[in-house]
């Protein structure tokens, strides 16, 4: 249980971490071009990876340090299942709530944050604005890519984000690349697309929950016993 706790806090810190670091300059990994440079942005407040609601992958790299191991990764529409080190526990985040719940053979908990191995399809906010730039063609690892600068800005973060995308043609444009403001790289193989197993990812409703705050484990609330009344004489 204490890998799936440390996890869980890695996962509220890098996830703060991934949404308020400083900008540098734009990522500068793909070649550009002078149509690139001349192509027309255009801005919307849908999320261009929200259609990948069913896939499973394996997924190399990260936001943040901490990040570089090849894990697994499933997604079933808000529901995203990832490993945890060594496949000794998986953790569930729920996109559209926010939150992840871990689970291992000691236990489960509960935690306030995506898990930061749901990058960037965790970015996915209703208060979000989205702008797109696409910058030319590239082929990764066989695949030929849109490569495409993507802004995310929103009245709760300090500065827009800003990341790049390299979306495979032949994989329906899924972003088997992707660069963040800080120039680290998260890479996908093996990418599926379709259904996944529904038993992928369920998980307890009474787990313990993980405050962050005080990396205390607060139990879940359950109902008081009803009194027992005395037998009748």
């Amino acid at each position: 249980m204490a890998r799936l706790t440390a996890a869980l806090l890695l996962a509220g810190c890098l996830g703060f971490q991934a949404w308020a670091q400083t900008p540098p300059a734009a990522p500068t990994s793909a070649a550009s071009s002078p149509a690139a440079q001349t192509a027309s942005a255009s801005e919307s407040s849908q999320f261009p990876l929200d259609r990948f609601q069913e896939f499973s992958a394996l997924v190399v790299g990260g936001p943040v340090p901490g990040t570089e191991d090849e894990i697994h990764i499933y997604r079933s529409g808000n529901l995203m299942r990832m490993e945890g080190r060594e496949s000794r526990n998986y953790l569930i985040t729920d996109l559209a709530k926010q939150e992840t719940h871990g689970l291992a053979p000691t236990g489960c908990l509960k935690y306030g944050n995506p898990y930061v191995r749901s990058y960037p399809f965790s970015m996915s906010r209703p208060e979000n604005k989205y702008e797109r730039v696409p910058v030319g063609k590239e082929t990764v690892d066989g695949h030929v890519c849109q490569v495409e600068d993507l802004t995310i800005s929103s009245p709760k973060l300090p500065t827009p984000v800003k990341i790049r995308l390299w979306e495979a043609e032949d994989l329906q444009g899924f972003p088997i690349k992707v660069e963040t403001m800080s120039h680290r790289i998260v890479q996908y193989k093996n990418v599926v697309l379709g259904p996944q197993d529904p038993t992928f990812f369920i998980f307890p409703n009474d787990c313990q929950v993980l405050d962050a705050k005080t990396t205390t484990r607060v139990s879940p609330k359950r109902k008081p016993a009803s009194p027992v009344k005395p037998q009748s004489q």
